[in-house]
């Protein structure tokens, strides 16, 4: 509730838009009030935990919520890479995030819930572009740590995990299952349901957009 008071504190510069309806919602005083700050306040509780997911009830109105968050968080994560590369640009000569037709692409892509396995993985190949491949070496040994994340997540998903000595690759398992785990409540893709995907992509998401906000202040 203190991130609560706080986003309502900025206005129109809160980051957080859900906690803007949240708001919004008490001042109404609207019958369907009750119904959105419940949603509101869950899909907070499972970007923080989010192994709760399984234990509930996926409503409509949950749903739909997870996919409003979705597209939102893409959207200001197109906006806060686009701030990134001005002020990069301005320091540097040139962008962070290299501008091709494949990272509008990819960028424009985030905002769609995946649903099945194989749009997850799609949506892993995305990030790993936008976030790995499209900045090169330009961070040196400064990368975030959700940019991290994402090349151990397709590392997950498109790599021989198994390869290599027993007590290594056991440890190297178990280190990509913990990191899918943080964002999923599951230690693997093909463990959790299709339902479950969205919610897997909002904490990505969230996790991103954090690290870029961290990203673009340094850069004042």
């Amino acid at each position: 509730m203190s991130e609560l008071s706080r986003q309502v504190e900025l206005g129109q510069k809160a980051t957080d838009t859900d906690y803007l309806d949240f708001q919004r919602t008490v001042n109404a005083n609207v019958k369907s009030g009750a119904r959105t700050r419940q949603s509101i306040l869950l899909r907070k509780l499972f970007q923080r935990e989010p192994s709760f997911f399984t234990a509930l009830k996926h409503t409509a109105s949950l749903a739909e919520g997870m996919n409003s968050t979705i597209a939102s968080r893409g959207g200001l994560i197109r906006d806060l890479i686009a701030t990134i590369n001005e002020r990069y640009a301005a320091k540097n000569g040139n962008d962070l995030f290299k501008a091709t037709n494949k990272t509008a692409t990819a960028l424009n892509s985030l905002s769609a819930p995946v649903k099945s396995l194989d749009e997850y993985k799609s949506l892993i190949d995305n990030l790993y572009f936008i976030f790995r491949e499209s900045i090169g070496q330009r961070l040196g040994g400064q990368v975030p740590p959700t940019f991290v994340d994402v090349n151990d997540l397709r590392t997950i998903l498109r790599h021989d995990v198994d390869h290599g000595k027993g007590a290594k690759a056991a440890a190297k398992r178990q280190y990509l299952g913990a990191v899918f785990q943080k964002y999923s409540g599951a230690p693997s893709p093909d463990a959790i349901a299709p339902v479950a995907f969205p919610l897997v992509q909002a904490n990505i998401l969230a996790s991103l957009e954090s690290d870029l906000r961290a990203l673009a202040a340094s850069l004042v």
